[in-house]
């Protein structure tokens, strides 16, 4: 329900652990380092544990996404059984033909001692994994360490791993299981996350969901953390009802009282108000929002709807000359009241844009004015470079480009990539009947867009164009004057001279260009440490995107740029 209010394309905070989230904090790398060491060892076993939520099932799915091809994994996620039943479900998952008879532990172990034989002389390696571990009883643990009893005169063939809560390590404790926790090789705990790594998380799941833009305000962040104690799988449910809360209430943002109000939902009515003068700030906080709405309110009724841009100069926090609004500095006394003050007037700017952009998109889009088919868009973006393409004669639009020395590069990301490009794009939009088209950008900073439209250019917050983007752009680029748009080492020639002097041009690089003619491996080492500066596949080729962004940063004229100070 949220997801088209606040432009996500999907709901963002689902707590199944989709890797396409997969968020690694710096003990989860941790954890994953620990265990792919362990695989690397000879037999013994691996332990992980943590509280409920913190995110064991995600280190291991990051984990098994990395296992060699060679490797033949027995997942285990329900181990609260016999010896013999865990046994035959180990079998199970290594496709062990079983017979109805073979229910003893002896004929199981036998089975599972020929398969890991003939594994081993097969060059391949089998690994357990045994989630939740600490519902094993300690007959249970004591019959897997048998397990690694099984080995040839130099190898183990089986290596363990024990995924579970803190109680297993304090079963691991127990007398009689003292031979099992002197064989773990390598064990780790996880923790939650500190507040750092909660506001990372948060923002981590929103921009692989689509939008890039703060839709927490800092206090309901902080809130998050405290009520939460950094456990992720809470965090995804507090949130998750939060953007929730925030779109039936039609707020552009989640406040600390939404926040609170939604936690109070999913822990069967709890209160987190907070009491004494805390109550009265809040008070006084849903005052001064009150009044900030009113005097909008009745701003606009007294002098009519602003227009777009008055709002987003307002929104930038200028005045409508231009000049920068002054804001007096709160006395200490009413630092924290000035501080909800401003926070609510913020929010109000930001839906009233919003509203007025959203209107305006629906308005264009319902005109035919917004969504325009590929060459219509890219005409008006050739606009910037100062070309006409002229009739195509059954061509596409992109293979006219190249008689103009001109070329075109389909990607896919964000804002801020498309931003650390900084060349005019064409934007593919789809309006809310699910109608495709695309759009000439050709300005962009922080807060806004700027799109060249048939009848001339107009601007909007980048919040509005979220939920109308796809995430799909075009970029038209200038390749290298000759050869194609690929090099490579080896390579030599006039395109390498060219590659060299852009290279001893970038900021950062410290690369002298000698007049060479050749692609040699001070060129690669230097492709390399700008794609890894640039936040770019790093694979020493200078390809397309490679180019796109190196000629961004170097100083070419005619060069077009959606931020043209840079």
């Amino acid at each position: 329900m949220y997801a088209n209010y606040f432009g996500l394309k999907e709901p963002s905070f689902s707590i199944t652990p989709d890797p396409q989230y997969l968020f690694l904090s710096e003990q989860h790398r941790e954890a994953l380092a620990h265990l792919v060491y362990g695989a690397g060892e000879s037999g013994g076993f691996v332990l992980l544990t943590g509280e409920v939520g913190t995110g064991k099932t995600t280190v291991c799915r990051a984990f098994l996404e990395q296992l060699p091809e060679q490797v033949d994994l027995a997942l285990i996620l329900h181990p609260a059984l016999s010896a013999t039943e865990l046994l035959r479900a180990i079998c199970d998952e290594f496709r062990i033909p079983l017979e109805d008879g073979e229910r003893t532990v002896k004929r199981l172990v036998d089975k599972l001692n020929r398969f890991l034989l003939e594994a081993h002389a097969q060059g391949r390696r089998p690994v357990l994994m045994i989630d939740e571990a600490q519902d094993l009883s300690p007959r249970v643990l004591e019959q897997i360490r048998l397990l690694t009893n099984l080995e040839t005169p130099k190898h183990k063939l089986l290596q363990i791993f024990l995924v579970g809560q803190p109680e297993l390590r304090e079963m691991l404790l127990h007398p009689g299981l003292r031979q099992l926790n002197q064989r773990i090789t390598a064990r780790y705990h996880l923790k939650p996350f500190d507040s750092r790594d909660t506001a990372a998380y948060v923002e981590h799941r929103l921009a692989v969901a689509g939008v890039e833009r703060p839709l927490f305000t800092r206090g309901a962040l902080r809130q998050v953390h405290r009520l939460s104690q950094g456990v992720p799988r809470l965090i995804n449910i507090y949130c998750d009802r939060a953007l929730l809360g925030a779109c039936v209430s039609r707020n552009p943002m989640v406040t600390r009282r939404i926040l609170e109000k939604a936690v109070a939902e999913v822990d069967d009515g709890r209160s987190w108000r907070q009491p004494g003068a805390h109550r009265r700030w809040n008070a006084l906080a849903a005052g001064v929002l009150a009044l900030a709405i009113g005097g909008a309110w009745g701003f606009w009724e007294y002098r009519g709807r602003p227009d777009l841009p008055t709002v987003l100069a307002a929104l930038k926090g200028e005045a409508p000359g231009g000049e920068e609004a002054a804001t007096p500095e709160p006395t200490a006394e009413a630092k924290a009241a000035e501080a909800e003050k401003a926070q609510a007037e913020e929010q109000t700017r930001l839906a009233l844009a919003k509203a007025l952009a959203d209107e305006r998109l629906t308005e264009l889009a319902a005109d035919s004015e917004l969504l325009a088919d590929q060459e219509l868009a890219l005409r008006l973006l050739l606009r910037r470079w100062q070309v006409e393409l002229g009739k195509l004669d059954g061509r596409a639009p992109c293979e006219r480009l190249s008689a103009f020395g001109l070329e075109c590069e389909l990607d896919r990301g964000g804002w801020s990539r498309v931003r650390d490009y900084n060349l005019p794009a064409l934007l593919r939009l789809r309006d809310r009947q699910g109608v495709e088209g695309w759009v000439a950008l050709v300005g962009l900073d922080e807060h806004q867009a700027t799109l060249e439209l048939a009848k001339g250019t107009e601007n909007f917050p980048l919040g509005s164009l979220d939920g109308w983007w796809t995430g799909d752009y075009l970029l038209v680029w200038q390749p290298p004057p000759v050869g194609g748009t690929l090099i490579r080492p080896g390579s030599s020639g006039e395109a390498v001279r060219w590659l060299r002097r852009l290279l001893a041009q970038a900021p950062g690089l410290d690369f002298k260009d000698d007049g060479s003619s050749r692609f040699d491996h001070q060129v690669e080492n230097a492709v390399r440490r700008f794609q890894t500066q640039s936040g770019l596949e790093v694979d020493g080729l200078a390809g397309p995107r490679t180019l796109i962004r190196l000629t961004s940063l170097v100083d070419m004229p005619g060069l077009p740029k959606l931020r043209p100070g840079d």
